[in-house]
């Protein structure tokens, strides 16, 4: 018996991994821009760039990435989970590919333009995890694609301090090949293919995953009605009536004020203009070491968060937004003091400071805003609106990277930061006064922070 459950569990785990592993390669483009950037700056340089020709070539994946969004999210209907996650591969190989041979601004262009696509795989993702993992696993297994974006963070800074920005795009480049060969050994969600008749195939999957070993109380999918389980919402989804109801439009305007208050902290710039930050800021140590200690602190806040799973969520927002404000702050004074000193003392401590924003952020806003926007919305139109206000997010993304060059030359590098400062002090206000609590609530308890029980219930009946 024992020996059954271990091989279900390394099954789940070799799934898990498999699923995940575009995020190593996500989190690795998150830094490379960085080092792109650095490198090109450098004398010995063929590619000369203008401030605009970086600020387009930082932000440029994010603008195209609610267009992968939303066809991926059409072929995980149509073909499944698992080979829409494949298919993001394909892009992502060109990409990296194009990155490697690139000699201009033109192909980096558009080696970035491709990487856009496969940031909108993670909604595959989690609609994996939500479908195969039983639930006491599913958490644990869940934290991969956050614990794997800060891997790839480090793997290319790692890389960065050997070799050059083409020869890191052709390893990556190789590691997306990998990705996409793997997951010919992953199965489709048996409940996925039972919603399109293929029972036989589902019975297999089931066979092979042998759930009950793990979970006795998890019984087979084959018996369960697919149309009932996911919810006959076709005659509710064709309502627009829907999209007027307070229980609608509210969770709308919180999760879109929740992304304005997340991006607008400053932590999403860190990661992408990495050496430029800490060059603005004058910190002493390399950029690139320092680049290694913010993608370890991604990794370990990554591995915090989950282990604080049993912790409210507005408790967890309220503590990063203040210790993310707190950390800004103490490096905003440091700078005003010592602004006219050549060599400021103790300036290690910024060191300190940025590692402990990053990790800090992990606890709560960078993760809760992407969780927020795919609990707290009825269930005939979840899927919909979580895709408008994740679209919104991402825009907003490619906004604020963009414009961060700009606003660094027009207003200074600290009245820049004091406005992020002043944003993570917003998402304490916010957990407080205005977020949902979701933890551990069903979807009628969340609904009914909007509007009264009643109607909530009639909201999410399903005939």
């Amino acid at each position: 018996m024992k020996l059954a459950q271990l091989k279900c569990h390394l099954q789940l785990l070799f799934c898990s991994v498999s699923i995940s592993f575009a995020e190593i390669l996500i989190g690795g483009s998150y830094v490379y821009s960085s080092t792109l950037l650095t490198q090109l700056r450098e004398p010995s340089s063929n590619i000369k760039l203008n401030i605009e020709q970086e600020s387009w070539i930082t932000s440029i994946s994010m603008l195209l990435t609610p267009v992968g969004l939303i066809i991926t999210g059409i072929l995980a209907d149509r073909i499944g989970r698992k080979k829409a996650l494949q298919i993001s591969f394909i892009p992502m190989i060109l990409s990296w590919l194009t990155l490697t041979f690139a000699n201009s601004y033109t192909t980096i262009m558009i080696g970035k333009i491709l990487l856009g696509y496969p940031f909108g795989a993670s909604s595959c993702m989690c609609l994996y995890f939500a479908e195969v993992f039983p639930a006491h696993l599913r958490a644990l297994h869940a934290a991969g694609p956050t614990l794997f974006v800060g891997v790839g963070m480090m793997l290319e800074c790692v890389l960065s301090m050997y070799f050059r920005w083409q020869t890191i795009a052709g390893v990556l480049s190789g590691l997306s090949v990998c990705g996409f060969v793997v997951l010919f050994w992953v199965p489709e969600p048996s409940k996925w293919l039972r919603s399109k008749g293929r029972d036989a195939e589902a019975d297999k999957v089931d066979e092979w995953f042998d759930l009950e070993r793990v979970d006795p109380g998890c019984a087979k999918s084959g018996g369960v009605n697919p149309s009932i389980e996911g919810g006959n919402l076709s005659s509710h989804a064709s309502c627009w009536s829907l999209y007027a109801q307070p229980t609608v439009w509210k969770p709308t305007l919180i999760t879109l004020t929740f992304f304005v208050c997340q991006h607008c902290s400053g932590v999403y710039v860190l990661m992408f203009y990495t050496a430029d930050v800490l060059r603005d800021f004058r910190l002493p140590w390399d950029s690139v070491t320092i680049a290694v200690f913010i993608a370890a602190a991604r990794v370990l806040g990554g591995l915090s968060f989950g282990m604080l799973h049993h912790i409210k969520r507005r408790t967890l927002l309220v503590v990063s937004g203040a210790l993310m404000a707190a950390s800004l702050a103490f490096i905003i004074a440091y700078i005003t003091a010592f602004r006219n000193v050549e060599h400021p003392p103790y300036a290690g401590t910024l060191v300190i400071a940025f590692v402990a924003f990053m990790f800090f952020g992990l606890l709560g806003i960078v993760p809760l805003p992407w969780i927020l926007s795919g609990e707290v919305f009825p269930i005939a139109i979840s899927g919909a609106m979580n895709g408008y206000v994740q679209t919104f997010g991402y825009i907003l993304w490619f906004l604020v990277v963009k414009m961060y060059p700009s606003l660094v030359l027009q207003f200074g590098i600290i009245c820049v930061w004091s406005i992020f400062t002043i944003f993570c002090g917003l998402n304490i206000l916010f957990a407080i006064f205005v977020m949902p609590e979701t933890k551990g609530k069903s979807l009628d308890e969340i609904l009914s922070y909007f509007e009264p029980e009643k109607k909530t219930k009639k909201l999410n009946y399903v005939p």
